[in-house]
């Protein structure tokens, strides 16, 4: 990213309980823009809006594909609800 430019990012991750770290399982790291190394990790239910340049991307795309499989089985359960077919 340019120095001068100023991004935030709404990290949306697969929990999102409001409950401020209770469940841990919206724990997303942070890293520095400059070494590309992580720093810290935040509850992102309690603090969805990061700068762009601190959300570590490949660890969020890791987190979220975790719900991938009941996401689809949820969606094809409810595809067969909707059809009326028995």
């Amino acid at each position: 990213f340019r120095a001068d430019l100023e991004a935030t990012a709404t990290v949306g991750s697969p929990m999102q309980c409001m409950l401020k770290g209770v469940c841990a399982q919206c724990l997303q790291w942070q890293i520095d823009p400059e070494t590309g190394q992580r720093t810290k990790a935040v509850f992102s239910c309690a603090q969805q809006d990061q700068p762009l340049a601190w959300v570590d991307l490949d660890n969020l795309t890791a987190r979220q594909s975790q719900n991938r499989l009941l996401e689809r089985v949820s969606s094809q359960w409810l595809d067969h609800v909707v059809s009326g077919e028995t």
